[in-house]
């Protein structure tokens, strides 16, 4: 059957995570993932990537989906379009807690990443430094810590083996801390300032497109994307998902090949707007 306009309706919008979502896990777009994407474009929606990735890591990805004209960054930290002209959301972790943060993973021998507005930088270089390269596609730039607190600071990033990434959330310094804390991967554990998630970086989006958040449909895998799940009027968790994010979403996608789960939970979709149409 042809689509229409009316196809996805009462939703005006998609939120995509990219890792463990759209993306395969060599980094590609499956041939049916990106069907999906014309689809929904097809349909009028509005499709915007939110991932934990730097809007720099974005872009490539961005730059082969045309339909994509707005971006959600660095866990929600950052809202804007492509080009970065037009900024909807601009939230940095303070100084202070940054040095705090880098001066523990330090002191403990992790590694560390660093998102600035400037770019991705990094204080190592090891095999986690390079399990990163290999996770992201990115090279940080080393740099030193006084040099990197001069920078407007989104996120820090500590990388290590599943164990200690694991210890580190019961360090004392690190439990008390009222800051955004969020463990995207097993062996990552990052930290962003008040007022940082997805949720946070979507809101002004979706006011600047005046669009509800009840009309807004997300798709994600891990716990870093249940914020979004929590505003939106339908969520989808991929089935290679955190259990975290499976509990957290309206449903999961139907078993499959995982590059291509995205696609089925666009079924799932279509098929939820129909309900909701009939209901």
């Amino acid at each position: 059957m042809p689509l229409t306009l009316n196809d996805f309706h009462p939703f005006k919008a998609v939120a995509i995570d990219l890792d463990g979502t759209l993306l395969s896990h060599d980094l590609t777009i499956s041939e049916a993932n990106l069907a999906a994407i014309d689809d929904l474009h097809a349909s009028g929606l509005e499709i915007i990537l939110a991932s934990g990735r730097h809007h720099i890591s974005m872009l490539p990805f961005a730059r082969q989906l045309p339909q994509v004209k707005w971006m959600v960054s660095a866990q929600g930290a950052f809202a804007s379009d492509l080009e970065r002209v037009t900024i909807l959301y601009d939230n940095h972790l303070p100084t202070e807690k940054a040095a705090s943060i880098i001066d523990i993973g330090l002191n403990n021998q992790y590694s560390i990443v660093v998102y600035a507005k400037s770019g991705i930088f990094t204080l190592n270089e090891n095999e986690w430094i390079d399990y990163y390269i290999q996770l992201s596609g990115v090279k940080p730039t080393l740099t030193s810590k006084e040099a990197i607190l001069n920078e407007s600071i989104f996120k820090v990033t500590l990388i290590g083996s599943e164990e200690r990434i694991e210890a580190a959330k019961d360090l004392p310094e690190i439990k008390n801390w009222d800051l955004y804390k969020v463990r995207p991967l097993k062996n990552i554990f990052e930290f962003a300032g008040r007022g940082t998630s997805k949720a946070h970086g979507l809101k002004p989006l979706l006011a600047h497109l005046g669009i509800e958040a009840s009309q807004l449909a997300t798709f994600g895998d891990a716990p870093n994307d249940i914020p979004m799940f929590e505003i939106a009027g339908y969520s989808v968790a991929m089935y290679t998902g955190w259990k975290e994010a499976k509990e957290a979403a309206h449903a999961v996608s139907p078993l499959g090949p995982p590059e291509s789960a995205f696609a089925r939970a666009i079924s799932m979709l279509r098929e939820q707007a129909k309900h909701v149409a009939v209901g």
